[in-house]
């Protein structure tokens, strides 16, 4: 039996327990130190945010107990916030004792991280830090895409994700993840995969921002001005890709078009829109989710992402309208209907 520890019991690094256990992989679920009480929900009964008793493969770790979780386990999936994942991924790497098996890593995890006064890619900074730490060893990695969400992968409903990989052999490995219910494909386009799952938490909340304005007065009347907005998440996702890898056609398939889609549907950044279109001060609405156990991810992503662009062309920003819009809604308190509307007025 393969072994393999997920990092972070939140809700996609618990969903990816069900078909990995249902695979037959014996799999160890550590929880950082805001899990604990996620751990000991799931020891007493049900996932807290599932709803589900995790399958019996699963092997339950409390944040103190990060060294016990990985030993014996070269496979580790990180499902760690993009705010957490710098200081789990060091505290991963002081783990590691036996480096005679090459680790492979996959995240789940979504954004860009702040590293040695720079905004950068999760996978990049991953690579720099593993390097450092062991120069002589091949550093394999995936990032994780597609349009999955938590709790339909834990409900079985089908999924199809999309892996970004830089090895042959991960491709091999992952083809062992699938299940009737969930499937993985694979793409050499590590850093395309791994931009589109960032910026898709962005551009979701314009969708969001449509729902809290018209929802409730206008139910089912507004999709023309949805579909504008994410019409125009989808051209900026690609000049953003193309400009970085030079292969836009990622984000026309799973790892975008996908991927916003259902996270403009419904999830996390869509409700921290909703919240904003309701007149919650930005700030207000990302710490009521917090409070309540939720994170906006795409809160802090925007907020990283523009110094990222900003860091690589300036002259890119100019060509992105909503997301300097959203900029300007979240951080600089823009009137969030007046903003949508004067976007679609003056750009098109």
């Amino acid at each position: 039996m393969k072994k393999i520890a997920v990092l972070g019991a939140g809700y996609m690094g618990s969903a990816i327990t069900f078909p990995l256990a249902e695979n037959g992989f014996d799999v160890n679920l550590w929880g950082t130190w805001l899990d604990d009480n996620i751990i000991n929900s799931c020891i007493k009964g049900k996932h807290p945010k599932l709803k589900k008793l995790l399958h019996k493969n699963v092997n339950l770790y409390h944040s103190k107990d990060l060294k016990k979780s990985i030993i014996d386990r070269n496979i580790i999936f990180i499902g760690i916030s993009s705010e957490g994942f710098l200081p789990v991924f060091k505290k991963l790497l002081e783990s590691i004792k036996d480096i005679k098996e090459d680790y492979i890593f996959f995240t789940l995890t979504k954004g860009f991280i702040y590293h040695n006064g720079k905004v950068k890619q999760l996978s990049s900074t991953a690579k720099e830090l593993f390097e450092e730490k062991f120069p002589r060893k091949k550093f394999k990695w995936a990032s994780v895409g597609g349009p999955v969400k938590a709790v339909e992968l834990a409900d079985h409903i089908p999924s199809l994700s999309i892996y970004g990989i830089n090895s042959s052999e991960i491709k091999k490995l992952a083809k062992l993840f699938s299940t009737d219910y969930y499937r993985v494909l694979t793409s050499t386009d590590v850093s395309g995969v791994e931009i589109c799952s960032a910026l898709k938490n962005i551009y979701a909340i314009a969708p969001g921002i449509c729902d809290g304005l018209y929802k409730s007065t206008r139910e089912g009347m507004y999709h023309n001005f949805n579909s504008i907005l994410f019409n125009q998440g989808i051209i900026e996702m690609s000049k953003i890709v193309y400009r970085i890898v030079g292969n836009k056609n990622t984000v026309f398939d799973l790892a975008g078009i996908g991927d916003l889609y259902v996270t403009a549907q419904s999830g996390r950044n869509r409700r921290l829109g909703e919240l904003i279109g309701k007149k919650i001060k930005p700030k207000e609405a990302y710490q009521m989710m917090y409070d309540d156990g939720e994170i906006g991810e795409g809160y802090n992503t925007l907020n990283l992402a523009i110094k990222w662009l900003d860091q690589l062309d300036k002259n890119l920003l100019k060509e992105l309208p909503l997301l300097n819009s959203l900029n300007n809604i979240i951080f600089k308190n823009y009137n969030p209907d007046l903003e949508l509307k004067n976007l679609v007025k003056d750009y098109f």
